[in-house]
């Protein structure tokens, strides 16, 4: 496993997020994003295919989590937590505070992972997340202190 900072776009990373969420994010959102200095992106690769990647935006000693996700059948693995450790102690390097993100309520394999952690809950946000069928569901604000 290979973790690297992402310096280009690539459309597995497309194909991933869609995986993941209900509505994925189009190749552009990805490049506009990737295009700003306050960006921090990284991919897991194995065998020179990306299988997970996180995205974050970095402000002032704090991060929010933009997205994460790995490909659906290698969920599971480590990858997510192998990526978030590097972030984490990459964003502790640059003297970063906290780091932020919202998770759907939903989502237990996410909320577990946080957890792990030490991410806290310090929200939540009413009908955060659209789905494609159903009404819309919570999301929890979640809050990782880095001093």
């Amino acid at each position: 496993m290979i973790i690297e900072n992402i310096s280009h776009y690539d459309p597995d990373i497309s194909i991933i997020h869609e995986q993941n969420f209900d509505f994925g994010w189009k190749d552009s959102e990805f490049i506009e994003i990737l295009a700003k200095n306050t960006t921090l992106a990284k991919y897991v690769k194995i065998n020179d295919k990306i299988q997970s990647f996180v995205f974050l935006s970095y402000i002032s000693q704090e991060a929010e989590i933009l997205t994460l996700a790995t490909r659906s059948d290698l969920q599971n693995r480590g990858m997510a937590t192998a990526l978030l450790t590097a972030v984490i102690d990459e964003l502790k390097g640059l003297g970063g505070e906290s780091i932020f993100l919202e998770v759907a309520v939903d989502n237990p394999a996410a909320l577990s992972l946080y957890k792990k952690l030490g991410f806290e809950r310090v929200g939540l946000r009413k009908s955060y997340y659209s789905r494609r069928i159903g009404p819309p569901v919570d999301g929890h604000v979640l809050r990782l202190n880095l001093a």
